[in-house]
């Protein structure tokens, strides 16, 4: 998975730079999660008519998505570096993120694609707070990530927020099984 070895190498990153320089404060957060969830039945004749409102919603929302971007404050990415661990991790960690968003830009997704992006970030957004000092600037770039993934993708469905709370809980409850194996 993608989010692995990204997490991995930034995890180097962060160990590296916590030899070089003056201390990271590490904050305490919780995670807001709604524990809401909903149920569908399959009908064919609905399926269809869901599919075209859905493409109708997409194409909206795309409006929406662009008419929302030109009346957004601008988000100051790229600040003046300090010399401090927080600071140089979270440059580091919005570099890769604008990259990032730049190599999803150029891509063309399917709707499993997409959705793949979509937990991948939902899931760097649970597991990167501990190291960030720009909460808003990395919460910024990550959505811009589904953005230009949802601007690329042929079918672009997202998952709901049940189906991705599950997900993240499960990749999390894996890697702490893994690590209390270690």
């Amino acid at each position: 998975m993608f989010v692995d070895l990204l997490l991995l190498e930034f995890n180097g990153v962060v160990s590296e730079v916590k030899q070089i320089l003056p201390g990271l404060i590490r904050r305490h957060r919780h995670s807001d999660s709604t524990g809401s969830t909903t149920s569908s039945r399959s009908n064919p004749m609905r399926e269809d008519m869901l599919n075209r409102s859905n493409t109708n919603r997409s194409r909206s929302q795309f409006l929406e998505n662009h008419l929302a971007k030109l009346f957004e404050q601008k988000m100051e990415i790229f600040t003046k570096l300090e010399y401090t661990q927080e600071s140089v991790i979270s440059t580091v960690l919005k570099l890769c993120l604008k990259s990032l968003q730049e190599f999803v830009r150029l891509q063309t997704f399917n709707r499993s694609g997409f959705q793949q992006i979509q937990l991948d970030m939902e899931f760097l957004k649970s597991s990167l707070k501990e190291f960030i000092d720009d909460e808003a600037a990395i919460s910024f770039l990550l959505k811009e990530v589904n953005n230009a993934a949802h601007e690329r993708c042929l079918d672009p469905i997202p998952l709901e927020a049940p189906i991705l709370d599950k997900l993240i809980n499960a990749k999390l409850a894996k890697i702490k099984e893994q690590s209390a194996n270690m």
